[in-house]
């Protein structure tokens, strides 16, 4: 039996390191995996165009963690070493009440941010997105279901926003090289 529990919990744990990674090593077109110079990113702090406080900050470090985690991108902290930049801005944030009871008080709030978003080579070449402009929005409340604080709900939206954006992102770069692969024979 004490033979069994450690032997248990190795399996475990090996098994929860498993699938936290991406599978595979990195991103392959036509079976060719992308070399990993062409994915060196540099994620440039977000800028504010907006009333929110202090969520470009927030922003920036979400949208770094999102990358770190999905692997596609590996990030530098040398803008010279990225083949690769993405620049952000936060353009619009609105929070207005949405649900009233019946006497008028406001129950829950909605909360809207919209992100410009660009993605360039090193050389200053655009890469196209489908959308340059992406939202975000939730409702929240204070008092009923599940409850949270504005500053709770303001990083769930960020979360939200962080994902989007990392997955635009990896789909404009993805489509920009696909079959693009310097050095390799097809």
């Amino acid at each position: 039996m004490r033979l069994l529990v450690p032997i248990f919990l190795v399996f475990c744990l090996s098994h929860c390191t498993y699938l936290t990674r991406e599978p595979g090593n990195p991103p392959k077109i036509d079976g060719i995996p992308i070399p990993d110079s062409r994915r060196t990113v540099y994620v440039q702090n977000f800028r504010n165009n907006s009333y929110g406080i202090a969520m470009h900050t927030t922003l920036s470090d979400l949208v770094k963690q999102e990358i770190n985690y999905r692997g596609r991108f590996i990030q530098t902290r040398e803008k010279s070493q990225a083949a690769y930049r993405i620049y952000g801005e936060i353009s619009h944030y609105q929070q207005v009440g949405a649900l009233l009871d019946q006497g008028g008080q406001q129950l829950s709030k909605e909360m809207f941010v919209v992100c410009k978003v660009e993605l360039q080579k090193a050389g200053g070449e655009k890469i196209p997105l489908e959308r340059t402009e992406i939202p975000a929005r939730i409702i929240y409340s204070d008092q009923v279901g599940f409850m949270e604080t504005e500053g709770q709900a303001q990083t769930r939206l960020l979360k939200i926003l962080a994902v989007r954006i990392a997955e635009e992102l990896e789909r404009a770069w993805y489509y920009s090289i696909a079959g693009k692969i310097e050095g390799e024979e097809e």
